[in-house]
């Protein structure tokens, strides 16, 4: 399970055109939604599954109300499934996401991904979630490598 999400993410972030991109994302969210459900951490698992729906909406639409929609649901979730103050990092991550996914496109859209990322790096860490940690980090550095190529 951990290894299908963690090569959808990989894969993802090696995807020039943002609507691949946010396919293998959803499918990669899907996996970890799962995957913190098994860890007992519902904050992590609504936050993904809710952000697997972001991901395919926002490839074909884009707008204020569609972000602050998808943030509010990020509230009342994390506010829901609240267990502790390392809750905030990965509704912090998945807002910056959705900032990213409805106002930005290419690498300002890939620099808020990013952010999310390190922040759901750290939340991991604290879980124990190993294969975060590993996944996390390899979509970090793979964004890091596809940014870097863009640019030249």
């Amino acid at each position: 399970m951990g290894s299908v999400a963690a090569l959808s993410g990989i894969l993802a972030f090696q995807c020039r055109y943002d609507m691949k991109m946010l396919l293998l994302l959803s499918g990669s969210c899907l996996v970890w939604s799962l995957h913190f459900m098994l860890l007992a951490q519902p904050t992590a698992a609504l936050l993904n599954l809710i952000t697997a729906v972001r991901n395919l909406v926002g490839i074909r639409y884009r707008g204020a109300w569609l972000a602050g929609l998808f943030i509010g649901l990020y509230l009342i979730s994390g506010g829901a499934s609240w267990q502790s103050r390392w809750d905030f990092l990965p509704v912090f991550a998945v807002i910056i996401g959705s900032m990213g996914i409805f106002f930005l496109h290419g690498l300002p859209r890939r620099s808020a991904l990013l952010l999310g990322s390190v922040l759901w790096l750290v939340f991991n860490l604290q879980a124990g979630s190993v294969p975060g940690v590993m996944v996390m980090g390899a979509d970090a550095v793979s964004n890091m490598y596809r940014m870097a190529r863009w640019k030249k």
